[in-house]
């Protein structure tokens, strides 16, 4: 195994590094009388692939809340399966509402594509159900993808078997006062039970008089895939235009509708992933204790990713980094790439006192200042001639923290920006691939 080990015991004796033969365990050093300023790549880089339980997919803060949540029961070659289901609760738009005089005509459920999240195969059948809970949610506390809650199965509220059509479609918003609002935009409609609408229409006054009232009596729904497919869907639950719309008539026969909508300011709305990679070429990298050897895996939602050792960075004391660079290269094995692009988008973080990853300084800096993640840290797929798809990343302040002690170098990991909202996966090189392994570039000052 080929991992590149730099020589711990000349670091101590000398004032430099050097690339001059990367054949060499650590890499030549400079000699006193050489510039200030030089170069390595020979550094020790360690990857494996890991697990991951669970991910946060709810937030009690509304600013940590997911905008778009992934459903679907995805079968891939590589990465096994991974299903996704939804549970969120709905809130009447308007409180104080008499429906006395009006009667029902129909029962929608509107879900919004998010076209940036959908991944894989879309020209297949797709089967969605939508059942309600059993179980009350809370928004006060945080979920995360590992846990469920009750649902009712004698209460299946709809369901539908559809071709993806990401094409704007025609949406009419009754508006009130006889006007109606022609509406253009990607998403699916599934036609829920009459008997739920009628349900709705003749509840009790006082259910729309408090919230609490109405998430008690009907708790909200659970989105469940029902068949097997080569990709995943994604929905913006976020959007305006989401939720239970209840078209009714009134008593001049106009049409008027009613919303229940995923209010993010009230309802809980979060994402259940389940990962099986045992159907999938990846299972034997994990019975290896996830060595990245040869290849190394990362993915979105609650699956793998890559844990990154930067060993004896603090062996470096003394130096000033200009600038280091993590590159890895996409290993080109023969996937479907026009159907599974790889992530448009890495980060690199490490675990906090909790257990919780945290980005490195490099993007938090960024962030902080609304710059740009891929301009600036890097992380994205950029085609190479004559070379596979390479990423760099930009660690150049917290490799400094490494070299001067405060930072941990033992674990680092690469994950897909906005993970829980994310279905794409890539694969990668590892250590042992003679050309294209994985290496940290420093360009350094010496003091």
């Amino acid at each position: 195994m080929k991992f590149f080990h730099f020589a711990v015991m000349a670091l101590l004796l000398s004032i430099g590094i050097a690339c001059s033969d990367p054949t060499l365990v650590g890499g030549a050093l400079l000699e006193q009388d050489q510039a200030d300023v030089d170069f390595t790549d020979t550094l020790s880089v360690n990857f494996r692939t890991a697990e991951r339980t669970s991910v946060r997919t709810f937030s009690s803060f509304v600013s940590s809340q997911l905008n778009s949540f992934l459903l679907g029961n995805y079968n891939d070659a590589y990465f096994g399966r991974s299903h996704s289901s939804i549970f969120a609760q709905v809130y009447p738009e308007a409180f104080n509402v008499d429906f006395s005089g009006y009667e029902f005509d129909s029962i929608v459920l509107i879900l919004p594509y998010d076209m940036g999240g959908i991944y894989g195969k879309l020209d297949e059948t797709y089967g969605i159900e939508v059942v309600a809970l059993a179980e009350s949610l809370s928004n006060d506390q945080d979920y995360f993808s590992d846990q469920t809650v009750a649902v009712d199965e004698s209460k299946i509220l709809g369901s539908t078997q559809f071709t993806p059509n990401l094409d704007s479609l025609v949406f009419f918003d009754y508006v009130g006062d006889d006007e109606i609002d022609t509406l253009f935009f990607p998403h699916l409609r599934i036609k829920l039970s009459d008997d739920f609408g009628q349900e709705l229409l003749g509840l009790d006054t006082t259910y729309y008089e408090d919230d609490s009232l109405f998430l008690d009596y009907f708790k909200g729904i659970q989105l469940r895939p029902i068949t097997e497919n080569g990709g995943m869907l994604s929905f913006d639950l976020a959007s305006s235009r989401a939720g239970i719309h209840l078209f009714l008539r009134d008593e001049d026969d106009q049409p008027q509708q009613f919303l229940f909508d995923f209010d993010v300011n009230q309802t809980v709305r979060f994402a259940h992933f389940e990962h099986d990679y045992s159907t999938g070429s990846v299972a034997t990298f994990l019975q290896n204790d996830g060595k990245g050897d040869s290849l190394f895996f990362v993915q979105g939602m609650s699956g793998l990713e890559a844990i990154v050792e930067i060993p004896y960075a603090e062996k470096l004391a003394g130096l000033v980094v200009n600038k280091a660079e993590l590159v890895f290269y996409a290993a080109d094995i023969g996937q479907d790439t026009a159907n599974y692009p790889n992530i448009e988008q890495l980060i690199i973080s490490s675990e906090d006192e909790d257990g919780e990853l945290v980005v490195v300084e490099d993007i938090a800096i960024l962030a902080s200042n609304g710059l740009s993640l891929a301009n600036f840290f890097g992380g994205i797929p950029v085609e190479a001639s004559n070379a596979p798809i390479v990423y760099r990343m930009n660690l150049s302040a917290y490799f400094q923290r490494m070299i001067d002690g405060e930072a941990n170098g033992e674990k680092l990991y690469i994950t897909p920006l906005r993970k829980a909202e994310n279905a794409a996966r890539s694969i990668f090189y590892g250590t042992d691939h003679p050309q294209y392994y994985p290496r940290l570039n420093l360009t350094f000052t010496r003091l």
